[in-house]
């Protein structure tokens, strides 16, 4: 969606105010959150294909040259850098090194860029605030943040994303709740959802059940200048969740948090699940992690046997198979 979200901004825009050098070519900065991180991997895959530099990786600077015609004129697209924002201490979705990378990038490449791209809000908003960086340049991320909220609505941001972060939590706590009762199969999945659980919870806007991947895919949305005061708003839940703490029994959960520091995570989805856990029953035990690696979360995962279930939070997606031997 952020893609598109560029490629329709691209679309409407006046061609000569983009194209700062007049060079013929739309010359952009990809910030990379993670190189382990499905997540990430998507966000840079949606990008490139947007934009025609997609080459099959989404590792960083593994690009072609794409194209855009903006008011009836071929413009050429080039991704003139992209990195990984990962430091030393293997800490990813970096904002000091979005910082860094975005002072020698302005060094290095002045008034070829036209765009800057990033994974997610936060590395955005650290390109923003670096020094000297040029006003009006458009910066597009990722999370719908509440700064990023502010910088949009400020006219310093042209977009980012809402991960509808209220339905994620809802839709999970759903699931583990169906799952804990008992509930099998696709049923877990689907109640609550597009029918009525037991209790009588159903949400069907924004969420749905991808059964070939085997996923619940909720629908995300593109935030722009035009449409930023309908995102500025405090979390409320959502019409359809009941509290049933008289009904259904109490039940523990574990939960591991793959970063603390994380704005999305901690500031936006956290607060929401805890919000629909409550009203569910569900007692919630969180384990945070540093963003870096996995071992810090898994050295803390102990009496695994007085919880109900468990909902992981990855570092890395890689590493399941070692939380799934921890939590057995």
């Amino acid at each position: 969606m952020q893609g598109a979200l560029v490629a329709d901004f691209l679309l409407g825009s006046d061609a000569n105010k983009i194209d700062r050098n007049g060079d013929g070519v739309i010359g952009y900065l990809l910030l990379i959150g993670s190189d382990v991180q499905i997540d990430a991997d998507y966000r840079t895959q949606g990008v490139r294909k947007a934009l025609g530099t997609w080459n099959g990786s989404s590792k960083a600077r593994d690009v072609k040259i794409g194209s855009i015609k903006i008011s009836n004129k071929a413009y050429q697209i080039e991704e003139l850098d992209s990195k990984v924002m990962k430091d030393k201490t293997g800490s990813s979705w970096n904002t000091k090194m979005a910082s860094e990378s975005m002072a020698f990038w302005l060094w290095k490449y002045k008034d070829k860029i036209d765009m800057v791209i990033s994974n997610n809000d936060s590395m955005a908003l650290a390109c923003i605030n670096t020094k000297a960086f040029p006003k009006g340049i458009p910066v597009f991320g990722y999370d719908a943040n509440e700064a990023a909220l502010d910088a949009i609505e400020k006219g310093e941001m042209s977009g980012s994303i809402s991960q509808s972060f209220d339905y994620q939590a809802a839709m999970i706590m759903l699931m583990m709740r169906s799952l804990l009762d008992g509930v099998a199969g696709e049923d877990a999945v689907v109640n609550g959802i597009s029918v009525p659980d037991k209790y009588g919870n159903q949400i069907n806007q924004f969420a749905s059940y991808d059964r070939f991947n085997r996923s619940i895919l909720v629908q995300n949305a593109a935030v722009t200048k035009e449409n930023v005061s309908l995102f500025k708003k405090s979390f409320k839940h959502i019409n359809g969740i009941k509290e049933i703490e008289r009904e259904g029994t109490e039940k523990k959960i574990l939960m591991t948090v793959y970063n603390e520091n994380s704005y999305f995570t901690a500031q936006q989805l956290l607060p929401a699940m805890k919000y629909y856990a409550q009203a569910l029953n569900l007692s919630l035990t969180i384990i945070n992690g540093n963003g870096r690696n996995d071992a810090c979360i898994l050295q803390q995962i102990e009496n695994v046997d007085e919880y109900d279930g468990f909902l992981l939070n990855l570092v890395s997606t890689n590493q399941a198979r070692s939380y799934l031997e921890r939590i057995r």
